[in-house]
């Protein structure tokens, strides 16, 4: 009897056929269903002429699954199938269909968790507003559930934890808003170590913003910096969006105390001598090297701003960068390159408290 690890091992080395033999043998049809999908998915854009008949397949499977839960999870996954291959009028449908079999589900607990699922495959197939609309109603249910503490806590738990997965699955402007909600509930409930982990992810997926794909962020929460240099180096074709990448990947290397973060950075300027930069990208190198306190280099990108409102702006933040770290001096020439009259003054009483402050320290 095959399982469903083999059948996942087969698709991905492209022997189709053999996966879905192995698939056909799997007893559970929620198990079943669930590695004709997987193959699919493993067979889109390779052997596309299988797709018709793992569907119908699928679709036969689907019919013998009786229990709601199950069936909203197969329509979501079918739904979610449907999205990656580029059929959304079968996956607005499908997904449809989940929702319905998830308003049939009786137990409070069991219908919260099946709409989280919903949830998460609805975010990875890029409905994000309509994902976080769905965990937040999980939740909603789930506080107002009359059900056992303990039971209530564990659900609660595991609908943040599907929260926590749509965030690993998805490009780190997205994954940002799922993140923030599951950190909220693990820290609201004392879960440390899980609020931990999630709330680093958050920190990588604020960094790494425009350039955080989940295999890049999920190497770097590995340490495995170089790995992630060599994943986007793959990836960005264009030299000025490697740049700004590798900026972004010094930027994290620096905020967990790696010291490798100076060769990333070096290997960034290198590509710079040989392009140039959109005004957008001047105004995002100025910005990343400001929070990194690379302020010579933040400085030379903030005085290229063409935008006079953006460029008073960096030179700002660059101004009290310097005052925090008491090069008072400096943040004052800084102030000097401000065109706009009222913040240079805000800015000169600024840095003048934390002189202050800091003749009063010592």
């Amino acid at each position: 009897m095959s399982t469903a690890d083999e059948v996942a091992l087969l698709a991905s080395k492209g022997l189709f056929e053999e996966a879905i033999d192995a698939a056909l043998e799997l007893e559970d049809p929620t198990e079943r269903l669930n590695a004709l999908t997987d193959i699919a998915l493993h067979a889109y854009g390779k052997r596309n002429d299988l797709l018709p008949s793992l569907f119908d397949d699928a679709l036969k499977i689907l019919k013998k699954i009786k229990n709601s839960y199950d069936r909203a999870y197969a329509y979501s996954k079918l739904a979610y199938v449907y999205s990656v291959i580029g059929d959304h009028e079968n996956a607005a449908e499908f997904f449809d269909r989940a929702a319905d079999e998830v308003a049939r589900i009786k137990s409070e607990g069991d219908k919260a968790l099946a709409l989280s699922v919903l949830a998460y495959y609805l975010a990875i197939s890029g409905f994000i507003d309509e994902a976080i609309s769905s965990f937040n109603e999980a939740f909603d249910m789930l506080i107002s559930a009359s059900m056992d503490y303990r039971r209530k806590l564990d659900v609660i738990t595991e609908v943040a934890g599907m929260m926590e997965n749509a965030g690993d699955a998805l490009h780190s402007r997205n994954a940002i808003r799922f993140y923030e909600i599951a950190y909220d509930i693990f820290d609201k409930l004392y879960i440390n170590q899980r609020a931990a982990e999630v709330e680093k992810k958050l920190e990588v997926a604020k960094i790494m913003l425009y350039y955080g794909y989940p295999d890049v962020r999920e190497a770097l929460l590995e340490g495995r910096y170089q790995f992630a240099v060599s994943l986007l180096q793959r990836r960005l074709k264009d030299p000025q969006e490697l740049f700004m990448a590798l900026l972004e990947v010094a930027h994290w290397m620096k905020h967990v105390g790696a010291a490798e973060y100076l060769d990333v950075l070096e290997a960034a300027f290198k590509l710079f001598g040989s392009i140039g930069l959109t005004e957008e990208n001047v105004q995002r190198s100025a910005a990343i090297l400001t929070d990194m306190g690379e302020l010579e280099k933040a400085l030379k990108f903030a005085l290229e701003i063409k935008d006079l409102e953006k460029r008073d702006d960096a030179l700002a933040a660059i101004a009290l960068k310097l005052a925090e770290k008491k090069e008072f001096a400096d943040a004052r020439e800084v102030v000097k390159a401000v065109s706009n009259p009222m913040l240079k003054a805000k800015l000169a009483g600024e840095i003048g408290k934390l002189e202050d402050q800091y003749k009063m320290e010592f």
